[in-house]
């Protein structure tokens, strides 16, 4: 399956998000978006999701007539977590099917037995986000779409978080956002 996104422009108010904007997304495949804050990747992801419309373009898809109920596994920009609940009960509440005790597997490849069972708000904010992507992961999904994941984290953690990542992966589509390109030579790189 690939999916397209065409000549896509976007704005917000007198602000232009996007402009002639192009992708093709190919199962099996990593791509990174790079640039500045504000030059137009979480719109691009969100299009990509179908969360937002363009204002002109098209996005289209090839080779998977059930594309309106795939599903999309995903971090976003601003933090999701409970800040008042640990980190258990953050990635047990990502899905209806998950437990306790799958999440506290996937959870001590990462934190100790202390930094799981404490409030996940007295915790930094790189490790915040590993629990991001642990709860995205532990959601089925058709894609995996990470905006600016990696933020405030170690490189060790950086580079544990991305393994992490491929690891969970298999042959879906990776899409990531970021301002920096990824150390990985991995991605196909779209400068925005």
């Amino acid at each position: 399956m690939t999916i397209y996104l065409e000549h896509i422009y976007k704005s917000y108010k007198d602000a232009e998000a996007l402009n002639d904007f192009n992708l093709s997304v190919e199962d099996g495949k990593c791509y990174a978006l790079v640039g500045p804050k504000g030059s137009g990747k979480t719109t691009a992801l969100k299009i990509f999701m179908g969360v937002e419309k363009p204002d002109s373009g098209k996005v289209s898809r090839m080779g998977d007539y059930k594309y309106p109920t795939l599903k999309t596994t995903y971090v976003p920009q601003e933090e999701s977590l409970n800040l008042k609940k640990n980190a258990i009960w953050n990635v047990k509440k990502a899905h209806r099917t998950a437990s306790k005790g799958g999440a506290v597997d996937e959870l001590s490849r990462f934190f100790t037995d202390e930094e799981m069972n404490k409030p996940v708000g007295d915790l930094n904010i790189g490790r915040r986000r590993m629990i991001e992507i642990i709860k995205a992961l532990f959601v089925p999904g058709d894609f995996v779409v990470l905006d600016d994941p990696f933020r405030e984290m170690t490189d060790g953690d950086k580079k544990m978080a991305l393994d992490y990542v491929t690891d969970k992966l298999g042959t879906r589509p990776l899409l990531l956002a970021q301002r920096e390109e990824p150390d990985s030579g991995l991605f196909r790189i779209i400068h925005m």
